[in-house]
């Protein structure tokens, strides 16, 4: 039974039982319960994910799990954790041989995972970008096939959400996945992790409390039987991905210029290795010839489209554009289905006392999607906005306060236990008094990201910036803004001898063109920046951004006149 019908079936029984109160307004009830009212009249569920795969488990369940790292590795335990610190940031960090088995906080239990495991049964290594240099590492376990499966799973992500303070913004955004229509999740788990190193002589042949880590499921072949899904089909991880062409990279295997490793700088293939259907979408997608409207129609589900980038910014999710999401298509169709990545990144909006990392103002909303050629060309139809916009309304009533204070709630009890003890305690990048407070924090979240949307709504979209030189002449160029509601849009350019712009040298008010050609510069350096004003005042800057001397300016660019 996919989710839209059980949505339809506990809408019907809830009208049968007489679910409203003495005012005749509906009952909050569950979160479950409510997700259901969501798109009750549409009667085609886009993506058949069977939801029941989720129904056992509990949300706050831990599981426990022993890892022994086998002292035939030639390579440490510590220089795995450390590579990045000891080794150049190129280099490829190894994976060691370990035996994991599951257990309780006593110990390993007869009867569960790996219980009677005397040899190698797996392997681990480091996952994540940025947490690699984290003092807490993430850890990917790959089972080998003498192990078997641990719940039809092969991959065991293990994050330690090392930037997260919280440490639940991922699993928040997956649970809230499993009740949202048209688009699939991932199963999630909390782990507690011991580990008994056997690379270190000092260690005495005892487990090491490695605190609280949190599982999320890999996306790839099983993952899509485990989730109804077909495992045939295309899957592919955005890993630099903007919807171009990419012909240097993506190419058909049978082309004798295919290199693999090339073609996964782009996207990481999970699925099938034929890559016609993936290539026919962009051919179109960047066709400007087409109706991008008919293109996708032709190639996407409208309403997993919409609802993902919807979902994205009720979460404020914002690294979403180039990776951090799968792209599947179905064997048998020509339809592509956005399914959702690592959301550890999301439901930072509000201000707290937990450090966030600065972000330009465009990155909130849809101007956040205008640096990818599909989104961009698909919003700049107006119906279409108009259709997200009511894509929002709809998931507010699933992803609202309310409901996320329900899974907070639910969490809390096991989190806070971990966050307040060693190891945790001594990595958490805010006093454990605030903690709570922080966590909190979270519960308006998606009406702050609401009232974010529609407030740069009303801004031009962001545009990249040019500089080159003709000649004695300077010339300085930048793409034309665009205004969902159709304003006029006029630019202002100025250069300044500091990035910060106060000691402006030139400037150039309310032009109507995207070209402005300059010869009165004096030797040195110089910084330059446009911003684009509607006629109603609203601002818009660049999508370029400097970083100089560790500070990091956006919407600026530096240039030099010899």
């Amino acid at each position: 039974m996919n989710k839209l019908l059980m949505m339809a079936f506990i809408v019907f029984m809830l009208i049968l039982s007489g679910c409203t109160n003495e005012t005749g307004e509906a009952d909050g009830g569950n979160v479950e319960a409510q997700q259901k009212q969501v798109q009750e009249t549409d009667s085609n569920q886009t993506i058949d994910e069977d939801p029941r795969l989720y129904d056992f488990e509990k949300k706050n369940s831990i599981v426990t799990f022993y890892i022994t790292i086998s002292d035939k590795n030639d390579t440490s335990f510590y220089e795995l954790n450390n590579w990045y610190s000891i080794h150049n940031s190129n280099s490829k960090s190894p994976k060691l041989d370990i035996t994991i088995q599951e257990g309780t906080e006593e110990g390993i239990e007869d009867g569960l995972f790996g219980f009677d495991e005397t040899d190698v049964n797996a392997s681990i290594e480091l996952r994540g970008k940025s947490t690699r240099i984290a003092a807490q590492k993430s850890f990917k376990i790959k089972l080998y096939d003498s192990a078997g499966l641990w719940k039809g799973q092969k991959t065991l992500n293990l994050n330690k959400h090392p930037y997260d303070a919280t440490r639940v913004r991922n699993k928040l955004s997956f649970d809230y996945f499993t009740l949202i229509p048209n688009l699939t999740s991932m199963r999630t788990q909390f782990v507690h992790l011991y580990v008994k190193d056997l690379t270190d002589k000092n260690t005495n042949g005892k487990f090491v409390d490695y605190g609280l880590y949190t599982h999320i499921e890999q996306g790839n072949e099983r993952f899509l039987a485990s989730h109804g899904l077909d495992s045939n089909g295309n899957l592919y991880k955005a890993a630099f991905f903007e919807f171009y062409r990419y012909p240097d990279q993506l190419k058909l295997e049978s082309d004798p210029l295919f290199n693999k490793d090339e073609f996964e700088t782009i996207l990481e293939n999970k699925g099938s290795n034929d890559h016609r259907k993936l290539i026919d979408m962009l051919d179109d997608v960047n066709n400007y010839s087409l109706n991008i409207n008919d293109v996708v129609e032709q190639h996407f589900d409208r309403e997993n489209y919409l609802t993902w980038i919807a979902t994205n910014i009720l979460m404020g999710n914002r690294d979403v554009i180039t990776q951090n999401f799968y792209l599947y298509s179905p064997s048998n169709s020509e339809k592509w289905y956005f399914l959702p990545w690592d959301y550890d990144g999301a439901w930072r909006s509000s201000s707290t006392i937990e450090e966030h990392t600065k972000t330009p103002e465009w990155q909130n909303g849809l101007s956040n999607y205008w640096g990818s050629v599909l989104h961009k060309r698909f919003f700049k139809d107006p119906k279409n906005v108009d259709d997200l916009t009511k894509k929002i309304e709809e998931l507010s009533s699933i992803i609202n306060p309310e409901n996320t204070k329900k899974l907070l709630d639910e969490y809390y009890p096991v989190v806070s236990k971990f966050v307040k003890r060693s190891p945790d305690k001594d990595h958490l990048d805010i006093d454990i008094s605030d903690y709570k407070d922080v966590y909190f924090g979270m519960v308006r979240e998606s009406e702050v990201n609401k009232e974010i949307y529609y407030k740069n709504l009303e801004k031009p979209m962001p545009f990249f910036l040019d500089y080159h030189i003709e000649g004695k002449q300077n010339v300085f160029s930048w793409d034309a803004s665009y205004d969902i509601q159709g304003d006029d849009i006029f630019y202002t350019l100025q250069i300044s001898t500091d990035p910060a712009f106060t000691q402006i040298v030139h400037e150039k008010k309310d032009m109507i063109e995207t070209t402005y050609t300059l010869d009165q510069l004096e030797k040195g350096t110089y910084y330059w920046r446009v911003i684009a004003k509607d006629t109603k005042g609203n601002e818009q800057m660049a999508f370029d951004e400097l970083d100089e001397d560790g500070i990091v300016y956006f919407g600026v660019k530096k240039f030099s006149v010899n």
